[in-house]
């Protein structure tokens, strides 16, 4: 499925920030930035949330592909999970019809016209359940197969850093902040092999 607009340009234009590992946060943060440019100041609290969603989905996606060359199945739906629809799989690693590999994107800005969230991506418990709820269905249908969520900012404490806590090395493999060089090749040394 192409990409749309704004999001496809933001991203052409964005990716040659990234010279090397250390270089993703800019680009992550640059193409939040210009998309809330190009939407304006008048979103409401879900309409932001809903855009920088996708954006980061959108980003993560263009990214593994275009520089680090791992192309990733998308939107992969498994019935068996409850994952279909809106709900479906955000990506998977499919080899000769089986999934490898599964993972949760959650994302978002971190600043907003000029003023630092409190609570953005992982921060928010509301958004951490959601990945978690992801990582439970899978995991029900596919215990063995590991499940990452990735993400550009992870709790540092409250329930949210409690929940992750308890979820990783249990239901989730590994929460990777894709801004974190040393996390970020971790991440790749784990999916690169499985391609």
């Amino acid at each position: 499925m192409p990409i749309p607009e704004p999001y496809k340009s933001i991203l052409e234009s964005n990716i040659g920030l990234v010279k090397s590992d250390s270089d993703v946060k800019a680009f992550v943060e640059k193409c939040f930035s210009d998309l809330l440019v190009k939407l304006g100041k008048n979103l409401g609290f879900q309409s932001r949330a809903k855009k920088t969603g996708d954006m980061f989905e959108l980003l993560f996606d263009y990214l593994m592909e275009h520089k680090y060359k791992v192309k990733f199945s998308k939107c992969v739906p498994i019935k068996k999970a409850c994952m279909l629809g809106s709900g479906a799989l955000d990506f998977g690693i499919m080899k000769n019809g089986k999934l490898l590999c599964g993972i949760e994107a959650k994302g978002s800005a971190e600043v907003v016209d000029g003023i630092r969230l409190p609570r953005p991506a992982l921060k928010r418990t509301d958004t951490m359940k959601k990945a978690i709820s992801q990582a439970y269905q899978f995991k029900r249908v596919f215990p063995k197969t590991p499940f990452y969520i990735v993400t550009n900012v992870k709790p540092k404490n409250g329930n949210a850093e409690c929940m992750m806590n308890l979820a990783e090395g249990d239901i989730v493999d590994k929460f990777i902040d894709i801004t974190n060089p040393k996390e970020l090749q971790e991440f790749l040394n784990k999916v690169k092999p499985l391609m």
